[in-house]
């Protein structure tokens, strides 16, 4: 199971994004071409994402240790291709990406992997338990595969499509998962777009409360 961003939760990526997209979106940059990373991230991410990678604002995605090519592939699909449409659309990071270059999305995408995860928690630990046996069990009664067997044991995920998730916001990660649910984030064939469907609200609320506590 993914969890976008958290699953490809979101992340990214992703995802990144959707709560105070006002204040992000009057800081849009037209970042010109060769501009040092740095300068990029502390200048335009670290708004929505933080000085050193953790966001204070639940609605958006942590992404110290992110996997380095999560985020490049995340990146990537708020671009889009030449010509083509967005895999992944967001009112905040669409303007932004677009005024990256590949290189800079790489560079990005290394710089925010290297840096120390913060801690996360629970802002309901009594859905931690109730969380745990859907990551570790998923629901037999419905045919929901265990969350671990993408995400790992401690939430560590596998570059480049199952991302990390150990610490990530509940509230982000819930955002991720609803719109997995919903069709607007994913598509047909899709992994995320087949499992998630099968979780209940309550699974979904649960299952988030449970990877922001791990480490």
């Amino acid at each position: 199971m993914r969890l976008p961003g958290i699953y490809r939760f979101g992340l990214t990526a992703a995802g990144v994004l959707l709560l105070a997209f006002g204040v992000a979106s009057a800081q849009t940059p037209q970042t010109a071409r060769g501009t040092p990373v740095e300068q990029i991230a502390a200048q335009t991410c670290a708004a929505c994402h933080g000085p050193a990678g953790t966001s204070a604002g639940g609605g958006f995605p942590n992404l110290a240790g992110q996997n380095e090519d999560y985020l490049y592939k995340q990146l990537g699909q708020f671009k889009g291709r030449p010509g083509g449409r967005p895999l992944r659309t967001s009112e905040v990071m669409g303007p932004i990406v677009q005024s990256l270059d590949d290189e800079q999305m790489k560079a990005l995408a290394r710089l925010y992997s290297r840096q120390l995860p913060g801690p996360g928690k629970a802002t309901n630990p009594t859905l931690v338990e109730a969380g745990r046996s859907v990551y570790w069990k998923g629901n037999p009664a419905n045919g929901l595969p265990a969350c671990v067997s993408c995400h790992r044991p401690n939430g560590e995920g596998i570059a480049p499509d199952f991302p990390r998730i150990a610490g990530q916001h509940p509230e982000y990660v819930v955002g991720q998962l609803k719109a997995w649910k919903s069709g607007t984030r994913g598509g047909p064939g899709k992994l995320m777009s087949l499992l998630v469907p099968l979780m209940t609200e309550q699974e979904i609320t649960a299952v988030a409360q449970y990877v922001a506590q791990l480490k």
